[in-house]
């Protein structure tokens, strides 16, 4: 007996300390998770992007996260961001339990939060959940509003004119204004639902609010998000990468895998350019002989959009630079209004001298290793090579003619 209890306790010692083991691996593990996806996904705009521009890059009505709060021009606003916290809360019956929850989730992802900003924010444990709070719930709170008729308020400032809701908009996809995907996701599950809007999902919100600058049906996009999203801009960056992209093969001669023709001098080689059926902007394809590209339809956040898309891609991204490589794709093409007048009669584009204002102002720094459309450029000018070699043998095969003609 004594010694059947001697081996229980035996057993018991050895099951405990391999369980402290197993917390403390589970806790190693979880630590350099943690470290693996807390990479910073939000910083400031390099002065080379905002140089002259800064209206597309700094917030003008509204400040959300850390780096433009407190701003003079932004204070007007922070009162009305109060209200709308308090409208989305006050749908629960104790609102101060419903607070008290938020708060609580917050302090635990606090840390993770900080860790997503490029620069330390030097703000205390107290004032950084109240701000994650007090912006994420007026985002969702907006989201609500935009999307369901029903729970507006008559007058609501931010949703009463389109001037106003256009500059919301922008200020709300700003690199630089930008608060963790998480944490908008953990307050959205904890805050409650307005009868009137359904069930929507908060992406489905988001892709119903910013509208004008996503490509695809909302419904479709929503099966692709299973990896992570860092932040609002980055949703909407997502949304314009095609289904299926493969890797870009690398050219022996990297000097002519980012050369390419303008449309106009496309034109006058006689390669042609048509319009792609395909809704992403990115499937541009050389196909059959011609140059492929889906249409671009510029609206009054086409320019801030890109921007912001080029400035994150070349600041806090660590992906192949899809949006940058399409711009300099762009860039490319279209170098006067010829070029943009071309590409509207072929209907891939809507406008001419927009097009060519934003491509030719907008700033593009881009590798080899990171252009996306590498092998594009290398079927393009393999395809020229060998109509020049068409070209020059015809001629030759004329001249011959004419000489034994002229026996």
């Amino acid at each position: 007996m004594q010694m059947e209890s001697d081996l229980h306790g035996s057993q018991n010692q050895v099951f405990k300390a391999n369980a402290l083991e197993h917390v403390s691996l589970v806790s190693s593990i979880n630590k350099n998770i943690s470290k693996a996806c807390d990479f910073g996904r939000i910083c400031k705009v390099s002065e080379r992007f905002y140089m002259e521009n800064e209206d597309k890059y700094f917030p003008t009505m509204v400040s959300i996260g850390p780096f433009h709060r407190g701003e003079e021009k932004l204070k007007a606003m922070e009162e009305r961001k109060w209200q709308y916290l308090n409208t989305l809360l006050s749908r629960a019956l104790n609102v101060e339990a419903r607070i008290g929850k938020c708060v609580e989730v917050l302090k635990v992802l606090e840390d993770r939060a900080r860790k997503c900003y490029v620069e330390e924010i030097c703000m205390g444990s107290d004032e950084f959940v109240e701000m994650m709070l007090l912006d994420g719930c007026f985002i969702i709170e907006l989201f609500y509003k935009a999307c369901c008729k029903g729970i507006r308020r008559r007058g609501d400032p931010f949703l009463a004119t389109y001037h106003v809701f256009f500059r919301l908009r922008h200020d709300l996809i700003l690199l630089e204004n930008q608060i963790p995907f998480f944490v908008l996701q953990h307050l959205f599950d904890l805050v409650p639902v307005p009868k009137q809007c359904g069930d929507y999902t908060l992406i489905e919100l988001a892709f119903r609010f910013f509208k004008k600058t996503i490509h695809e049906d909302p419904y479709d996009l929503q099966e692709r998000f299973g990896q992570e999203i860092h932040h609002l801009l980055d949703l909407i960056h997502q949304s314009f990468i095609p289904k299926t992209h493969h890797p870009q093969l690398q050219s022996k001669q990297p000097h002519l895998q980012m050369n390419i023709s303008t449309a106009a001098g496309f034109h006058k080689t006689g390669t042609r350019i048509k319009r792609a059926k395909s809704r992403s902007v990115l499937e541009v394809k050389f196909y059959k002989g011609a140059l492929r590209i889906p249409p671009l339809i510029y609206h009054d956040l086409t320019e801030t959009v890109f921007r912001n898309f080029i400035a994150m891609e070349n600041s806090c991204y660590d992906g192949k630079k899809y949006i940058t490589s399409y711009a300099f794709l762009m860039k490319s093409l279209i170098q006067s209004n010829d070029d943009a007048k071309y590409l509207r009669k072929k209907r891939i584009l809507d406008k001419d001298e927009e097009f060519v204002t934003l491509f030719n102002e907008i700033s593009v720094e881009l590798d080899v290793q990171n252009f996306y459309y590498g092998d594009l450029c290398e079927e393009i000018n393999n395809s020229a090579k060998v109509s020049k070699v068409v070209w020059f043998g015809r001629k030759a095969r004329k001249h011959v003619m004419r000489c034994l003609r002229a026996l």
